[in-house]
């Protein structure tokens, strides 16, 4: 480890800067004042900004200091109202059906559309992934890939995507089960037993069991996210710092953890917090591939994944997460 060096609390893995805040609202006040740079520099450049947002809370403290800025700022609010709007990933659930809530276009629309548009004005450039379940859907996410190729690859858009870790490393929600050189584009993929835990955590009030959390999802997938111009990463989560030491502590890309693959971005910052950036900073220390971290802080890793009412689940979780460590930094058998 001797060859890593930090300055403060700023650090580089791959190509992506990394800044260790020191706790969620700082972090989102630092990420949005990022975007807000990065949107009216490319204004002022004579691009046309689009936003491409995760719907999480890894977001939240984002959206209210993105919002925030936007009311005092009127070139942000400007930039903000000319603006694109597009997401990651969604259930196949429409506006009718009553589990509508779970949906990441309802966490939009409530916690950061419904916001800016008090801060900005009319914000005519959303474009919602507007899933049903049902057989007409393989047309609307055709008319959305189409939306957002269109503006990712005309040089006078400028992209600025907002992403965070899942807590296996996945990244909207392309996880290891899709390979990471898939062709650019949406996929339909299965809830695994991981991203069924944290939909668990971060949602308890929709989701009050396994049973209720869908059992599939559509996501855009990372060939597709790479395309952004540029890409801010937002982890505050303490449960995520196995998967922030698994994407940032060894060198290496890794199809076991997707979100790995942003250190190949050319234009990519991740903020991270004190807590979730924990176990790496360790690793960034004294760790070594054989032995990113401790035994103690390995036993903290492994209580993301307590499952009371489900051992086995927990169990095997565990397991994973043992496994995609010692796979990822390299461990001999």
């Amino acid at each position: 480890m001797t060859d890593r060096k930090e300055t403060g609390m700023d650090f580089h893995a791959g190509r992506v800067r990394i800044t260790v805040a020191r706790d969620e609202a700082d972090m989102g006040n630092r990420a949005a004042a990022e975007a807000a740079r990065a949107a009216k520099d490319a204004v002022a450049s004579g691009k046309k900004v689009a936003f491409w947002l995760m719907a999480a809370p890894s977001g939240f403290s984002f959206y209210e200091a993105f919002v925030a800025r936007t009311r005092e700022d009127p070139g942000l609010a400007a930039a903000a109202r000319s603006a694109r709007y597009f997401q990651f990933d969604d259930y196949p659930i429409g506006r009718g059906d009553p589990r509508f809530p779970v949906t990441f276009r309802h966490l939009l629309e409530s916690r950061f559309f419904g916001p800016l548009e008090n801060a900005a004005g009319p914000l005519e450039g959303k474009r919602l992934l507007e899933l049903k379940g049902d057989e007409g859907d393989e047309a609307v996410l055709e008319g959305y890939r189409e939306s957002l190729q269109e503006v990712l690859e005309d040089e006078g858009w400028y992209v600025i995507e907002v992403k965070g870790i899942g807590m296996d490393g996945h990244w909207g929600f392309h996880g290891r089960e899709t390979p990471l050189d898939s062709p650019p584009g949406f996929i339909r993929v299965p809830m695994s037993p991981l991203n069924v835990q944290q939909q668990l955590l971060d949602w308890p009030r929709y989701f009050r069991s396994a049973a209720d959390v869908p059992e599939a999802a559509v996501t855009a997938n990372v060939g597709l996210f790479l395309k952004a111009d540029r890409i801010l990463d937002l982890v505050p989560q303490r449960t995520k710092e196995f998967a922030v030491l698994a994407c940032y502590g060894p060198d290496a890309v890794s199809p076991l953890v997707p979100s790995s693959a942003l250190k190949t971005h050319p234009a990519a910052r991740s903020f991270l917090t004190e807590l979730s950036a924990e176990a790496l900073l360790e690793y960034r220390r004294r760790g070594a591939p054989e032995s990113p971290v401790s035994e103690e802080t390995l036993e903290r890793l492994k209580g993301a994944w307590r499952s009371p009412g489900d051992p086995e689940r927990e169990r095997r979780n565990i397991a994973e997460m043992l496994e995609t460590l010692k796979a990822v930094f390299g461990q001999a058998g």
